[in-house]
C-alpha cells in the first residue's frame, strides 16, 4: 500500500506552483513582447504613412509649380506672337532683313517679365521655314520631325516636349524644355509660322530643393527624362498621366518605399517619393499603449494573486495534508482548513473515497482469508478420500468375486467421481473433466431414479480444454433432478450444450422438469435482495422444490445447502462463484415455464479466461 504513495511532494520534478509562476512570467515577457512589437509595428506604420504622404505633398507641390510656370511662359508666348515686330517678321518678304527687328521684339518682351535667365532661346519660324531667335545658335533643328506636324495639328495650343521631341536637339548640355505653339494672324486667322521656346530645367531646382527629403523626377509623356533624380525615371509607367496622384509600391536604393506620380501638366509626369522618414509615434499613441501595457501587467499581478490565494495555495496545502496521511499503514482521511469551493468538495470526495477504499480493503482481505481458509478445508479433505477410494476399491473386488457386475460398475463410477471431483484441489479445471464429473453424477442418479429422465449432450470438440471454475456443471444438472424431474413425475429430459461464442464460453443445461415462474427466477438470481443464498438440494424422498427453498426468509436458508456428498457448493452459491470468476453479474441467465422446462445458461467470459 505504501508503494503507492511512495513520491512525496517536494520530490515533485514540477510543482504546481513553480508551474505557475512559470506561467505568469512567460505572460509578462509575451505583454512586454507585444508591446514592443505593437511599439515598432505603430512606428512603421506611421513613418510609412508620414513617407507617403510626404511624397504625394511633393508630387503636387511640383505639379503645381510647374502649372504655374506653364501659364507663365504660356502667357510670354502669347505676348511674343503679337509684339509688332515679331508680326511684321512674319509677313515680311524679306525674312533676313526683318530678323533683327524680331529678335529686339523678343527681348522686349523677356526683358519685361525678367525671364530670360530660364528661357535659354526663343525661335519664331516662318512658313518658308526661315527663323529669327535670340541666345546662342546651340540647336540642331529639324522642321521634318513629326513633332513639327503635331505642333501644327494642335492649332495654337501649346506643345510640350523635352528637347522638343527631336526638333530642336540641344548640342550639349542637360535637357531642356520645348514649349511650342502654331503661330495665327489674329485678323484672317491664317498661319503664319510657329514659336518656340526653350526653358531650362533650372527653372525647377528651386522647387526640387524644397522638397529636401524627397526624390522628384520630370518626365514627358514618353518617359524622357527632363530634370531631378534620373534614377527614378525607370519606374515610368503610362498610368500616371492622370490628374490625380497614383501609388504603389517600389524597392528603390535598396529600401522598399512609396512611389507616388501623376500628370502636372499635358505632357509632364512627375514622379516623387520620400525615402526617410521624421515623424515620431504620436504622443496620444503612445500613452494609449502605455496604459494598455500597465492595465494587462496590473491585470497579470491581480489574476496570479488571485490564483495563488484561491487556487495553487488550497490545492498546496490539500497535497501537503493527502502526503501526511502516508505515516500509517493505512490511508487516513485528510484533516485541513479548505476553502468552501470546488476544492473543498474536492476534499471531501477524497475524504468519501478513502472511506470506500478502506472498507473495500477490510472486505477484501476478509474474502482473501475465507479463501485462504477454504483452501485449507480442501486440503484436508484431501487427504480423507485415499480411505474412500481404497475402501470402494475393496467392495468392488468383493462385488467381482460375488458375480455382482452392476454393483461393480457403480462403485467404479462413484470412485470416478469422486476421483474427478476432490482430487488435486484445483480451482479451474479443463471443462472435459467438468463434463466428466456430470456425466458420472448422472449415471449414479440413474441407478436411483432409474428411467425418470434421459440425459443429452450437445458439446463442441473445441470447448473441452476451455478452462472453467471447478464444480459448475454438477450442481446445475443436480438442481435440474431434484427440483424439476423428480418433482413432475413422468419422463423428462436433462440436455447439456457448449459451444464458444465471441464472448466466450456458453454451456446451457435444459430440462423439461416442473419449471419455475419469474419471482423464483429473480430470487435465485438474487435481484430481489441483492445476494442470493444458497438453496438445498435434499438427497432423499422428502426434499423440497427450489421454489419453496427460494420463498424461505434469509435466516431460513442460512445453511440448508443442498449438497453432493462432500462437495459443499449449491445452485445460488454455484452462481455467485461464476459471478465472483467472471467478474461479472451477467454471466448467468435462467428462463423458465411453468410445467414445461427450465434452462440455464452460463457465460464463461473469455477475457476473464485470457
Amino acid at each position: 500500500m505504501r508503494k503507492l504513495f511512495r513520491k512525496r511532494t517536494t520530490e515533485y520534478k514540477h510543482s504546481l506552483r513553480q508551474e505557475t509562476m512559470r506561467l505568469f512570467v512567460s505572460i509578462l515577457c509575451i505583454l512586454a513582447l507585444l508591446y514592443l512589437v505593437a511599439s515598432l509595428f505603430i512606428s512603421r506604420r506611421t513613418d510609412n504613412d508620414y513617407r507617403t504622404s510626404t511624397s504625394e505633398a511633393a508630387v503636387n507641390n511640383v505639379a503645381s509649380y510647374i502649372a504655374n510656370c506653364v501659364d507663365t511662359y504660356n502667357y510670354i508666348s502669347r505676348l511674343i506672337m503679337v509684339n509688332p515686330r515679331v508680326v511684321s517678321f512674319l509677313h515680311a518678304e524679306n525674312a533676313e532683313s526683318a530678323s533683327y527687328e524680331a529678335r529686339m521684339g523678343m527681348y522686349e518682351v523677356l526683358n519685361m517679365y525678367n525671364s530670360i535667365s530660364y528661357i535659354e532661346s526663343v525661335y519664331i519660324f516662318r512658313n518658308d521655314k526661315q527663323y529669327a531667335n535670340t541666345g546662342k545658335s546651340e540647336y540642331r533643328i529639324d522642321t521634318s520631325a513629326d513633332e513639327w506636324q503635331r505642333v501644327m495639328d494642335a492649332r495654337g495650343s501649346k506643345v510640350i516636349a523635352v528637347d522638343g521631341n527631336g526638333m530642336m536637339i540641344k548640342n550639349y548640355g542637360e535637357p531642356t524644355l520645348t514649349f511650342s505653339r502654331a503661330i495665327y494672324d489674329t485678323n484672317s486667322q491664317k498661319l503664319l509660322g510657329m514659336l518656340v521656346m526653350n526653358i531650362s530645367n533650372e527653372c525647377f531646382d528651386e522647387v526640387l530643393n524644397f522638397q529636401e527629403r524627397s526624390n522628384i523626377c520630370i518626365l514627358d509623356a514618353d518617359g524622357s527624362y527632363l530634370c531631378g533624380d534620373s534614377g527614378m525615371a525607370e519606374f515610368f509607367r503610362d498610368d500616371y498621366e492622370n490628374d490625380v496622384v497614383s501609388r504603389r509600391k517600389i524597392n528603390y536604393m535598396g529600401r522598399k518605399v512609396s512611389l507616388a506620380g501623376r500628370k502636372a501638366v499635358n505632357s509632364l509626369i512627375i514622379l516623387g517619393c520620400t525615402r526617410y522618414g521624421s515623424k515620431v509615434i504620436p504622443q496620444e499613441t503612445v500613452i494609449t499603449l502605455g496604459i494598455i501595457f500597465i492595465t494587462c501587467l496590473a491585470s497579470t499581478v491581480i489574476s496570479a494573486g488571485f490564483i495563488r490565494k484561491k487556487i495553487t495555495g488550497p490545492i498546496m496545502t490539500l497535497d501537503g495534508a493527502m502526503d501526511r496521511t502516508k505515516s500509517s499503514g493505512w490511508i487516513e482521511r485528510i484533516d485541513a482548513d479548505m476553502p468552501d469551493n470546488e476544492i473543498g468538495h474536492l476534499a471531501e470526495t477524497y475524504n468519501q473515497t478513502l472511506d470506500y477504499l478502506n472498507e473495500l480493503f477490510q472486505r477484501l482481505l476478509k474474502e482473501e482469508e475465507n479463501i485462504r481458509m477454504a483452501e485449507l478445508r480442501v486440503l484436508q479433505e484431501q487427504i480423507k478420500p485415499h480411505f474412500l477410494y481404497n475402501t470402494l476399491e475393496t467392495i468392488g473386488y468383493i462385488a467381482v468375486e460375488e458375480k455382482a457386475e452392476r454393483a461393480h460398475a457403480a462403485l467404479e463410477t462413484l470412485g470416478s467421481f469422486y476421483r474427478n471431483s476432490l482430487s488435486k484441489g484445483e480451482r479451474e479445471v479443463p471443462f472435459r473433466r467438468e463434463l466428466a464429473i456430470t456425466k458420472d453424477y448422472l449415471s449414479l442418479q440413474k441407478l436411483r431414479y432409474g428411467s425418470s429422465f434421459d440425459e443429452e449432450y450437445e458439446i463442441d470438440d473445441d470447448t473441452l480444454d476451455v478452462k472453467v471454475p471447478k464444480l459448475i456443471l454438477q450442481p446445475m444438472v443436480e438442481n435440474s433432478i431434484y427440483h424439476g424431474v423428480r418433482l413432475k413425475g413422468e419422463k423428462c429430459i436433462i440436455r447439456v450444450s457448449a459451444r464458444n461464442t465471441e464472448e466466450g464460453l456458453l454451456i446451457v443445461v435444459y430440462d423439461t422438469g416442473v419449471g419455475m415462474n419469474q419471482e423464483q427466477i429473480d430470487k435465485l438470481l438474487g435481484k430481489d435482495s441483492g445476494m442470493c443464498q444458497p438453496d438445498a438440494a435434499p438427497d432423499d424422498g422428502n426434499s423440497q422444490d427450489v421454489r419453496a427453498i427460494a420463498q424461505r426468509p434469509e435466516k431460513e436458508q442460512t445453511g440448508t445447502h443442498r449438497n453432493i456428498p462432500g462437495s459443499g457448493f449449491g445452485l445460488v452459491g454455484t452462481i455467485e462463484r461464476i459471478r465472483y470468476y467472471c467478474n461479472r453479474n451477467d454471466v448467468v441467465k435462467i428462463t423458465s415455464e411453468e410445467g414445461e422446462y427450465t434452462k440455464i445458461e452460463i457465460l464463461i467470459s473469455r477475457e476473464m479466461r485470457d
